[in-house]
């Protein structure tokens, strides 16, 4: 199922998201979403996402089995409160995000990137990214108003320019003549 629209520049960004409780004491089982857990240090603030963010610090991450952390929050002693924070996302504030690589990007910066092709030929503009299980989709509108679905894999990304405006994409064959 597709995500909904992404909104530009969001103040808060997700972190991670809390699997289950671990143990008795309010530890968390949570996948990161970025990251490994050297990025979480103690004292780092957390906030959960929602209509009434609580705030969170951390107070130490560990690796886990299968890319997962342990998470220990101060404000979270028990196992009962730990599971009321079960499937939620916990963010940091913008300034607080990690560091990203010279490959690397926020999903957010993506939307409104023109799409051209390696040959310059204009295919329209990137309005929204679609999240599946299997990859990440960029949604392109045509100027003739029409969508074209391009899966965002090094196969149909060649290149990636935030500062520039533009993403550098092989379309699929049959959207060559859109």
């Amino acid at each position: 199922m597709a995500s909904a629209p992404m909104t530009a520049s969001p103040q808060r960004l997700r972190a991670v998201y809390v699997r289950r409780p671990h143990g008795v004491r309010g530890e968390l089982r949570v996948e990161p979403l970025g990251g490994d857990a050297s990025r979480f240090a103690p004292g780092m603030h957390l906030y959960a996402e929602g209509e009434s963010p609580a705030t969170y610090t951390v107070a130490a991450a560990r690796p886990a089995a299968e890319g997962d952390l342990l998470l220990t929050l101060s404000e979270v002693a028990t196992r009962d409160h730990a599971d009321r924070l079960r499937g939620a996302y916990l963010c940091v504030d913008r300034d607080a995000v990690r560091r990203l690589g010279d490959d690397e990007w926020f999903v957010f910066e993506l939307v409104g990137l023109r799409a051209v092709t390696a040959e310059g030929r204009e295919l329209g503009t990137v309005s929204d990214v679609e999240e599946y299980p299997e990859q990440s989709v960029l949604l392109v509108r045509t100027p003739a108003g029409a969508e074209a679905r391009i899966p965002l894999v090094r196969a149909h990304v060649e290149r990636v320019d935030v500062e520039g405006g533009q993403i550098v994409v092989t379309p699929w064959p049959e959207d060559e003549d859109a």
